[in-house]
């Protein structure tokens, strides 16, 4: 995946945004101080876009993929779920009482399988997230 942005531009009449492909493989991340960022397949090829719109590819930057990820809808759906998936099978009492019993030196198997459980959902949720935004 690539990031691009763009700035959407109104007038009187109109808002000029781009032209998504009929395929919608264009996801709108979110806009941060005006500029709009895209993720699209490293192969995209843009239609005809408004000559009002300028697409520019950006240098991603740890600051700017914090912000990206704070502000995209997207990811926090993400976050979200990852956290729901957590939740369906450890309340937040047996997470608790886990970490306190790991920490006490007590049921470290029970531990070592909620570990196991919660990393296999952090990193779906992470190749997820990588779908949509460069990671690395």
């Amino acid at each position: 995946m690539k990031i691009l942005k763009y700035q959407k531009i109104t007038d009187k009449y109109t808002t000029y945004t781009i032209n998504d492909d009929v395929e919608n493989r264009i996801t709108e991340l979110c806009t941060i101080d005006g500029d709009t960022y895209i993720s699209v397949p490293d192969d995209f090829v843009f239609s005809d876009q408004p000559k009002q719109i300028k697409i520019v590819p950006i240098t991603m930057t740890d600051d700017l993929r914090k912000q990206i990820e704070e502000k995209s809808p997207h990811i926090q759906l993400i976050k979200q779920r990852v956290r729901e998936k957590i939740k369906d099978k450890y309340s937040i009492e047996d997470e608790i009482k886990i970490i306190r019993n790991k920490i006490n030196g007590t049921k470290t198997e029970e531990y070592t399988e909620y570990n196991k459980y919660v990393e296999d959902c952090i990193q779906e949720g992470n190749t997820q997230k990588a779908k949509l935004i460069i990671t690395t």
